[in-house]
């Protein structure tokens, strides 16, 4: 009898949810997961070293196309990468590459979202003396300013 009570009453619960979700008049999605519920986000954050901090920011739009991307790339708690993104293809990155909290190297990329070129402030004097120029993603020159007047004097092929 009990057997026949726990039947029963699970019988009529899944009949009720049943009729529940087609009242609605939409076919239902499987209960339970993220895309079940068509949300999109606004921010995700993640640890992806492990090591107990925020190292990877992800922010997007009310679309859900992502718009920056922020990471600690050194492990040591601080924002030191930035990429901003346009229909979801990268546009400009920045880095902060001597810890100075300010982003002193910039990226450039094409199109398809690869890196055409960068400018970086080496010697920290707030001038740009280091070009890098890319083809297919991969370095294929170089250009240094060795002398601090804004003009090459070093090149190198990659």
């Amino acid at each position: 009898m009990k057997k026949r009570m726990v039947f029963a009453v699970a019988v009529l619960f899944v009949v009720g949810c049943a009729a529940y979700a087609h009242a609605e008049g939409e076919p239902q999605k499987p209960a339970g997961t993220i895309a079940s519920q068509q949300f999109k986000p606004r921010e995700v954050k993640m640890d992806r070293n492990h090591d107990g901090k925020v190292d990877h920011i992800e922010i997007y739009d009310e679309k859900g196309v992502i718009v920056k991307v922020e990471n600690d790339t050194k492990g040591d708690g601080k924002i030191n990468e930035w990429v901003t993104y346009e229909n979801g293809i990268p546009v400009k990155g920045e880095k902060d590459i001597n810890g100075s909290g300010k982003p002193n190297m910039t990226l450039f990329y094409d199109a398809k979202g690869q890196v055409t070129k960068s400018e970086a402030d080496i010697n920290g004097d707030g001038k740009v003396d280091e070009w890098v120029y890319y083809e297919n993603g991969k370095p294929v020159r170089a250009e240094k300013d060795s002398k601090g007047d804004g003009k090459p004097d070093t090149w190198v092929t990659y």
